[in-house]
């Protein structure tokens, strides 16, 4: 089964730099996972989010909700199948802030319709489609668009005050060695939200089904869109 990124991008999938490639290639039947360490350069959040926001949205593992420099940081990677058979590929992210650790999980899965869809934060709370690009230097551009809340009764869109778009680029750095993340949250009225953005290396390991870790992925597999 292909991986969820190279079946949304299909053919433009073969632009991606080879090392992209190798990122976003494995699907759940390669029985493998990445896991990523590396330091995030800086990692800020705009003084217009209400502190209870953050704490919200911290706490959820929706947002990294604490603000710093050279930021140790890991990136587990897990594919695998969920409960509806949806080829799934999970984002574990785990910051290291003086005396605590701040986490960012989400999942992505193909939308039929064409492009990813990302479900964010423990519930899952929140989901937002997402398209996946290539650009000129085989980089991976991600750009959502607003996010909608996962209520037990139903999805809610946030009010345009609050709504925000996320434009994400990841690629390989070739005189470094390394790979490279910056992730942009950008409200349409209140400006930039959330920016994080660092360097990472990564390896492959083996990972067969039965060796997935108790945990990955959120508390519950929400069919919504």
């Amino acid at each position: 089964m292909p991986s969820v990124v190279s079946a949304v991008m299909g053919p433009e999938f073969d632009r991606l730099h080879p090392k992209v490639q190798w990122r976003f290639g494995f699907g759940s039947d390669d029985h493998v996972a990445q896991f990523g360490t590396g330091v995030m350069d800086t990692i800020e959040h705009s003084r217009l989010l209400p502190p209870p926001a953050l704490w919200l949205g911290g706490a959820r593992r929706m947002v990294p909700a604490s603000a710093g420099e050279n930021i140790p940081f890991t990136i587990a990677n897990y594919a695998y199948v969920d409960e509806l058979g949806r080829e799934t590929l999970a984002f574990v992210r785990r910051f290291q802030f003086p005396g605590r650790e701040v986490s960012l999980d989400s999942v992505m899965v193909r939308d039929p319709e064409g492009d990813a869809l990302d479900y964010i934060g423990a519930g899952p709370d929140m989901v937002v489609s997402t398209s996946c690009a290539a650009d000129e230097e085989g980089g991976l551009r991600l750009t959502s668009g607003t996010p909608r809340f996962l209520a037990p009764r139903g999805s809610i869109k946030p009010p345009a005050l609050l709504s925000a778009e996320t434009f994400g680029r990841e690629w390989w750095d070739e005189k470094e060695g390394r790979h490279r993340i910056d992730i942009e949250v950008r409200g349409r009225t209140l400006g930039r939200l959330f920016h994080y953005s660092g360097w990472f290396t990564a390896v492959q390991e083996n990972c067969p089904p039965e060796n997935l870790p108790a945990g990955v992925g959120p508390n519950r597999v929400d069919p919504r869109k």
